[in-house]
This record gives C-alpha cells, structure tokens and sequence, in this order.
C-alpha cells in the first residue's frame, strides 16, 4: 500500500491509500506520491503546500481547503419547519415573514406550503438580497437549522 496526499477537485486536501500498482484518477493533483517521493512528511491535511519540489505545512489552512470544508457543512435542503425555527432564533423570522407578504402569490404558497426549503432556491437568493444578508449569513441559518433537525429528531 502507498499513500497519496491529494488535492481533491472541491480544493480539499486528502490523503488517500491505493494498492502499490494503483493509480489516482488525475495526477496533476498529487502533492505527494510516497512511491515516487519516499516517505510522506508529517502532514497537516489542509495545511500543506509543495513549495519549490518540498512538502511544507504552511501552519495555516489554506483558503481552497476551508472553503470546501465549510461548503460540506452546509446542508443543500432543510426540513422548513426546522428552518423556521432557525430564522425565530436568529430574529429574523418575522423580518422575512413580512418580506414574504410583498411577494407573489406562488413565492407565498412555497414559503406556506413547503415541507422543505432547498439552499439553491432563487427564493433565498431574492429574501437575502432584498433583506441585506450575506452568503454565509444564509449558510449560517442551513447549518443551524440542520442542527435543529438532528436534535428533534434524536440523532444527537
């Protein structure tokens, strides 16, 4: 077995074992080949840059590996009820209840009617814009109200 530490296609590092006449899908992302490059250094997965041929952890993590950690967190859809809950316990709740009664009527019906809320909805793009709030504002609400439907459902 040899150990590969990769740069995955989101920007995440990873480190990833495959069988000695393995291969990885795109080379171009290898940052170390223990076949090739002998035993791989201490590795701060996230951390680590390939600076002039040499594998240094830059003590910090870098910007492309943090994004695509954090863009895992964020759920793509919510239970609406939990997502309610969320925007009651950010304050926002009936900010954006109001905001809902200047829509259309079919935006109305998605915001009464849905059972559950998808982050990619134009909806959520329309409320943030028109109320001011940031990206990671709204992603801060998805993962909050993930963690709301895990905990009244019992999973934690």
């Amino acid at each position: 077995m040899c150990k590969l530490l990769v740069k995955l296609p989101t920007g995440e590092q990873s480190i990833e074992v495959i069988d000695s006449t393995g291969e990885y899908f795109d080379r171009s992302r290898i940052m170390w080949d223990t076949r090739t490059q002998g035993e791989m250094p201490q590795v701060e997965v996230g951390k680590m840059a390939v600076i002039d041929g040499v594998l240094v952890n830059t003590g910090e993590y870098l910007e492309d590996h943090a994004a695509a950690i954090y863009a895992k967190r964020v759920p793509l859809e919510v239970p609406m009820t939990a997502a309610r809950e969320a925007l009651i316990e950010a304050g926002l709740f009936d900010v954006i209840d109001q905001f809902m009664d200047t829509q259309s009527q079919i935006d109305r019906m998605w915001w009464d009617k849905s059972v559950t809320i998808f982050r990619a909805f134009p909806l959520v793009e329309t409320a943030r814009t028109a109320l001011g709030l940031t990206q990671t504002q709204i992603d801060d609400l998805f993962i909050e109200a993930e963690r709301i439907r895990k905990l009244r459902s019992g999973e934690v």
